[in-house]
Formats: C-alpha cells, sequence, structure tokens
C-alpha cells in the first residue's frame, strides 16, 4: 500500500471530528454542524464513495464537510482507489508512507494509526507477514527522496514539514514536499547533503517541538542549502490544517530566514555625511516613541505602570495619543508579550480599555494589537526563547513592541552584567529586524524609602545605559492620602538624561470619564505637564 494513496476517511476525516468512536466498520462523533453534545453523526464507508456522513438531526452533508473545513470534492476518491486496512502493532493503519532509495527501491515504511502512532517496519522475506517492526540498521532517509533529488536538480524550490500528512498537502498543491522519518528532533546530518544548493521553505508545526525541530533542520542546512526559511501555518497547527482551511501557500506566515549575503561597502566620507540632509522624526506615538527607540518604564509597585504599558498599546493600535485623545494618527501594529500575567488576567484589564477606544470612535482594527501571554516568563539568555522572540517578531512585524517585565525575561541574576548584556543584545536584534520601538518595564529598587526614593530600575546598571529613555513613576509629592488608600496622582520621573526631545508628561492622574485609566493631571495642562 503506497501513502500517496490517502486513506480519506481515517486520515482526512476522522481527525477533525470530535468524540470519535469505532463500532464494527463504522464510527460515531458529535456532528460538527450544530451543538452536539452526544455523538448524532455516523461515519462509514460506502459502496462507490470512500466515506458517508449520516446526521441524526438532520444536518447536510455538505454543511457536515464544511464545519470541518472540508468539500465533497474533497472526499468523492471513488472507492477502488482507497487502500485496504492495515494491521500494525499499534492498531490499524489509517495510512502507510513508503520510504525508498535513489532508484525507488522500498527500503522501510511508516505506518499511522488513528491514535497518531507511527510504527515503523520493514520488508523481510523470512517473517511470516513479510514485515519486521523495527528498523534495525536500514538505511534512512528522506521521505520522496527520488523526487526530491529531481526537483533539487531542477532548480525547484522544496518544502520540508515534520511529518508525512503535510508532505501530501503540499503535494496537492503541486510542490515538491519532503519530511524525516520519526517526526520532531530526528533530521539527521546526512540528510542536508540531499539539498545542497536548493532553496528550501520548513513548516514549522506552531507548537515548541515543531519549533524547535525546524531551527534544527535550518541549522544543519546552513552552508549547504542556498537559501533557508521557516514559515508556520497562519490557521491551525501544520501544513495539513493551514491548507484545508483554504488559506493559500502564499499565506504561510514567515518567521525566520537566511540572511542575504552581505555587500562590503566603504565607509562614507566626512564631507557626505554632514551634507544629507535628515530625515523626518518617523514616530510610533507622535511626540512620544520614534521607530527604533528604546523605553524602560519602571515605577514604584502598585501604581499602575503594567496599566499604563497597556493602555500604550491599545492606544499605539487605535491610532490615538495615549494622553491626548483628540490627537489621532494612523493605527500601528503592536505585539505585547506579557511574561508576568495569565490570559484570564490580561482579558480582565484590557476589557475596558478596548471599550475606551470604541467609546472613542477608535476601535483597534482587527490584527492591530497582538498578545501574547507567557506567565512562566521567558529566558532570552537561551538560545531556543532568543530564537522563538524573533520568529514572532519576524512573523508579526510590529512597529511597536512591548515586552517585560525585564526580570522575566532571563532566569539568571538581575544584577549580573553578562546575563542583562545577552538580554539586551536580543532586543536590540528584534527591534533591528523589526524596525520597531522596544518598551520594557522594570522594577524600580527598594532600597530607599518614601515617595523621593529613586525611580532607577532595579539590576544591572546596564539598564541606566541601554535605553534611550527612562521614565518611572512615583506618587505625587503634593498629594497627601490617608494610611493604606492609593495614590490617584503620580509624577512621570525621567531617571535616564535623554537622548533626544521628547514630551512625555510630568504629572498624571488615574481615571478619566472615557474609560483611560491614565490621564494628565488637570492642572499640568499647557503648564509643566509636557
Amino acid at each position: 500500500m503506497d501513502g500517496q494513496l490517502m486513506d480519506v476517511l481515517r486520515e482526512l476525516v476522522l481527525p477533525k471530528l470530535e468524540g470519535v468512536r469505532q463500532s464494527g466498520g463504522s464510527f460515531s462523533a458529535r456532528c460538527p454542524a450544530h451543538d452536539d453534545r452526544n455523538p448524532s453523526l455516523s461515519i462509514s464507508v460506502g459502496h462507490t464513495q470512500p466515506v458517508v456522513l449520516k446526521c441524526q438531526a438532520g444536518c447536510e452533508t455538505v454543511d457536515i464537510l464544511a464545519a470541518i473545513g472540508l468539500t465533497e470534492a474533497d472526499v468523492c476518491t471513488p472507492r477502488d482507489e482507497q487502500p485496504r486496512e492495515e494491521w500494525t502493532p499499534r492498531g490499524p493503519a489509517v495510512a502507510v508512507y513508503d520510504y525508498v532509495s535513489e532508484n525507488g527501491e522500498l527500503l522501510f515504511q511508516v505506518c499511522r494509526t488513528l491514535g497518531k502512532e507511527f510504527p515503523q517496519r520493514r520488508p523481510d522475506p523470512t517473517a511470516k507477514s513479510g514485515w519486521r517492526w523495527s528498523l534495525g540498521d536500514v538505511r534512512r532517509v528522506l521521505y520522496r527522496l527520488p523526487k526530491l533529488i529531481e526537483a533539487v536538480r531542477d532548480g525547484k524550490p522544496v518544502w520540508i514539514t515534520e511529518g508525512e500528512k503535510d508532505v501530501h498537502a503540499l503535494e496537492a498543491r503541486g510542490l515538491v514536499a519532503t519530511c524525516n522519518p520519526g517526526g520532531a528532533g530526528k533530521f539527521r546530518a546526512e540528510y542536508a547533503e540531499v539539498l545542497r544548493d536548493a532553496e528550501v521553505t520548513i513548516v514549522a508545526d506552531a507548537d515548541k517541538p515543531g519549533q524547535a525541530h525546524a531551527r534544527q533542520v535550518a541549522a544543519m542546512l546552513d552552508g549547504i542549502a542556498a537559501h533557508v526559511r521557516i514559515v508556520e501555518a497562519a490557521v491551525g497547527k501544520d501544513a495539513a490544517d493551514h491548507l484545508a482551511a483554504g488559506r493559500t501557500v502564499e499565506g504561510f506566515v514567515e518567521t525566520w530566514a537566511s540572511d542575504e549575503p552581505a555587500k562590503v561597502d566603504l565607509a562614507v566620507d566626512l564631507w557626505e555625511f554632514i551634507g544629507q540632509s535628515d530625515p523626518p522624526y518617523d514616530w510610533v506615538v507622535p511626540g512620544l516613541l520614534e521607530r527604533g527607540d528604546r523605553l524602560i518604564l519602571t515605577g514604584f509597585e502598585g501604581l499602575g505602570k503594567s496599566m499604563l504599558t497597556r493602555q500604550l498599546a491599545v492606544c499605539a493600535a487605535a491610532g490615538i495619543h495615549p494622553f491626548e485623545w483628540s490627537r489621532t494618527y494612523e493605527p500601528r501594529r503592536v505585539l505585547m508579550i506579557d511574561c508576568e500575567n495569565s490570559e484570564r488576567q490580561g482579558r480582565r484589564r484590557f476589557r475596558p480599555l478596548a471599550a475606551a477606544s470604541i467609546k472613542v470612535s477608535r476601535r483597534v482594527p482587527d490584527g492591530g494589537l497582538r498578545l501574547i501571554h507567557k506567565p512562566e516568563g521567558i529566558d532570552l539568555t537561551r538560545e531556543g526563547d532568543a530564537a522563538w522572540l524573533m520568529e514572532r517578531v519576524t512573523a508579526h512585524a510590529p512597529e511597536l513592541l512591548i515586552v517585560g517585565p525585564f526580570y522575566r525575561l532571563h532566569m539568571g541574576d538581575m544584577n549580573d552584567e553578562r546575563v542583562a548584556r545577552k538580554v539586551v543584545g536580543i532586543l536590540d536584534a528584534v527591534r533591528t529586524k523589526a524596525d520597531c520601538a522596544v518598551v520594557t518595564e522594570a522594577h524600580a529598587g527598594h532600597g530607599e524609602a518614601g515617595r523621593n526614593r529613586s525611580v532607577r530600575p532595579l539590576g544591572s546598571s546596564l539598564l541606566l545605559r541601554w535605553p534611550e529613555f527612562g521614565f518611572g513613576i512615583a506618587p505625587d509629592s503634593r498629594q497627601e492620602v490617608g494610611p493604606g488608600q492609593p495614590y490617584r496622582d503620580v509624577e512621570v520621573r525621567p531617571w535616564r538624561g535623554a537622548r533626544d526631545e521628547r514630551n512625555w508628561p510630568t504629572h498624571l492622574t488615574w481615571g478619566d470619564p472615557d474609560g483611560w485609566p491614565w490621564q494628565i493631571a488637570p492642572e499640568t495642562i499647557g503648564g509643566k505637564g509636557f
């Protein structure tokens, strides 16, 4: 049985359904076309067609298929073209994939079961079944090897996926694709030579093992393939999901690409340099943040600096000045990676901000503000996490990146300058890649008591030197509050000498009728507030 003859029932339809149960030669599942708590959909093999669907609630076949991203054409392969069921030690195979040599000789097969296990077997004429369920020392090769070799020789682009099902999905679109046996983490160095001088696209599964596998393959092709890029599905987990959802090959999201060869240019002459005209400010947030700026925002604990960064994110994405809501501009693409709060906590805090944008008739455009919550933090001193951040930034191409707080971007000693240097090095790399402004939070020091304690960031002194701008919020020295009462008025104190002119307010007050958490203190508008 050749794996390219797909078992439509078991490989295409059943994996997309929920609550699948087998009874004899048929199956039952929850119908995706209606709210089905008790499985009312029966699925069986037809006499002339591979799949027969019958919903006890009366749903039409076309609606059932549409609900799982399929059409009647997808499941109408004549019955005599379907593979027969194959026994494996881990349950019946829904597909069997042939791995062959350059000359087409069968070396081994990978079987896929309904439970998504992948037992492997090799031909053995001494075995009663003709198969041995272990590969032993049989030669491992890439899937579709003859086609792969031909494509590389003819200069055609090659796609690498994590599994055989994805290879078939790309082949159905007329592409040449391959994968290694064994799945993620099993790409061998000897496979790379087949891809010498090839244009390679790696489709990473949208999970940590899949992303790590894609990076491993890209690293092994470094210096061998002519060009390598990594993409991910725009919908679903893998290439098959992406294409089944009706997305195009061009719709994959690129997360990484190998660099083009560097060109060596002479340094510019002094007179040529000073004779060039300066471009106008390229504002991300007019008057506050320019493209390429680095800002660290600090503050006393509990004063609301995190809400200030969220307000900045929503306003930038909506095209509203964060403190002067009558001033509008072109909405910006914003990516916010919260390494401290859970998704549940984030939703509670963003709902009123989103409502505020609607109230001032500047609703955040769909896709304008992308949110990732990683309360476990990330460690940018580790290669995997640094690559993950670069991939997210490459894929989303933000104009404003808000990530942090800083102490959740590494697992080392906060006072260790070597750790801080690695982290800011990665932040600078993604800032340069996306040509965006970067904002992160940091905690203010705890060594001093009272309102006049420093708002400089806690940790390595490198944080005092790295950003273009550093501001901290502290209780307004003019405000008197009772024991246990929150401060509603704050000062915005610069703790780093600014490298350029910016118009940040000097005083803020909590609460605004339109729903924004922070507004300029009324008595400072038109005065020293800017």
